[in-house]
């Protein structure tokens, strides 16, 4: 891969890592929602019809109407492709309402680790009261062979979610466990640690916090991303503490929150990936700080001229192609000539067809890292050049939950 700069927009080209997207999937298929809608059809006939049972051939079309409703609108946005992801926005929810929550600082297997694909972790990180967070589950993916090389630390994907919205969008919603496992097995990127937190807060903008510390009495989100999460996440796990070797991405608010709590925290991340960003706090914003001055020291349209950045920055940025006309695709993209007029490493990508859902975010998922591993140093490259066969996949025993990075294992230079 070619670490060199990047061209600065990158057409609807199909590629092979496009087509990881959208396998074959019942609930992404059209089938059911026209077999839905043929059982509406039905049950209305049959409604008006019937002399006898009348009411329940109505009340069976509306039960169909609902269903085919939720399929329809379920494949355009995408939140959930799977069956499987179903069980991952109730484990989110439910430790949210505080019915199923594990002790702070527990790490679970949701999905073990097969051959050739990583395992999926629910952890429940430890949160000082005072930061007025609600309990919450952190999703992680580890690789393939994470626990065959303890010494090993791997470069870290910090995922944010958007508004409305839970830790489990990116796992559930994008796929991020297989795709991961498709680009790590085929060698497109090397393998890496992928962690999802909740940015959910309380207070008067609890459901769209934007990644902000509230100075309103809500939750301090900022302070618990770089403060809490991330040094949790250092000791839990082997991942790099080298900014070279970390990526912030983030969908809609998260993707302004990855481009606001980058660009304010360079020191911590030399690749951005925002799909959809808007380029302010918004509504949230202001709900969350109590004065205009404070909502304008995150607001990236207008500050991204002058804020400091590293010189190796490198941002991808992912446009709905619904939204090209819009104020949000024309913001982003002028966000993004600001950074690449700066020196920073630019790649904006295009995605026709698409809207602001997220079945947008998955397809360009592959794209973003793609990007992001290009940028990575050449011996993190190097990984990924020469992938191993990928064997067929085998149910295997329930492995142990991975430990505690080594204390005296080095950062690979």
């Amino acid at each position: 891969m070619n670490p060199g700069r990047a061209p600065s927009v990158v057409s609807s080209v199909r590629s092979p890592i496009s087509r990881l997207a959208d396998p074959p999937r019942l609930l992404r298929a059209r089938w059911p929602v026209a077999v839905a809608a043929g059982l509406t059809a039905a049950g209305v006939v049959l409604g008006r019809r019937s002399s006898t049972g009348g009411r329940r051939w109505r009340l069976g079309a509306g039960g169909a109407l609902a269903l085919t409703t939720a399929l329809a609108v379920n494949r355009y946005v995408g939140y959930v492709p799977t069956r499987g992801a179903v069980g991952m926005y109730l484990a989110s929810w439910s430790a949210r309402l505080r019915r199923s929550t594990p002790p702070p600082g527990s790490v679970r297997t949701w999905r073990q680790a097969e051959d050739g694909s990583g395992r999926v972790l629910a952890a429940q990180v430890p949160v000082p009261r005072e930061l007025r967070l609600p309990a919450s589950i952190t999703w992680v993916w580890t690789p393939p062979g994470y626990d065959d090389e303890p010494e090993r630390r791997y470069p870290l994907l910090l995922m944010l979610h958007g508004t409305p919205g839970s830790s489990a969008d990116w796992f559930a919603a994008a796929e991020v466990p297989r795709l991961l496992d498709e680009l790590v097995s085929s060698g497109v990127i090397p393998p890496v640690v992928a962690v999802a937190p909740d940015l959910n807060g309380t207070g008067l903008s609890w459901l769209d916090t934007e990644g902000l510390d509230s100075t309103t009495g809500g939750a301090q989100i900022e302070t618990f991303l770089w403060q809490v999460l991330l040094p949790w996440v250092q000791q839990r796990f082997r991942v790099s503490d080298d900014r070279r070797r970390r990526m912030l991405a983030g969908f809609s608010a998260g993707g302004f929150a990855a481009l606001d709590q980058g660009l304010r925290h360079p020191e911590l991340f030399a690749t951005l990936l925002a799909f959809e960003p808007y380029g302010d706090p918004g509504l949230g914003g202001r709900l969350m700080l109590r004065t205009p001055q404070e909502w304008a020291e995150h607001d990236v349209s207008s500050y991204v001229g002058e804020v400091p950045l590293p010189p190796d920055l490198g941002v991808f940025v992912d446009i709905a192609g619904h939204t090209r006309g819009r104020t949000n695709g024309q913001v982003a993209r002028s966000i993004a000539g600001a950074l690449r007029a700066r020196g920073a490493q630019v790649l904006v990508r295009n995605e026709p067809g698409h809207d602001h859902t997220w079945v947008m975010a998955r397809h360009g998922l592959p794209h973003a890292l793609a990007f992001a591993a290009s940028r990575l140093p050449s011996d993190e490259r190097r990984l990924a050049a020469d992938p191993a066969p990928r064997p067929r996949r085998r149910s295997v025993r329930p492995a142990r939950e991975p430990g505690p990075p080594p204390t005296s294992a080095p950062d690979p230079a």
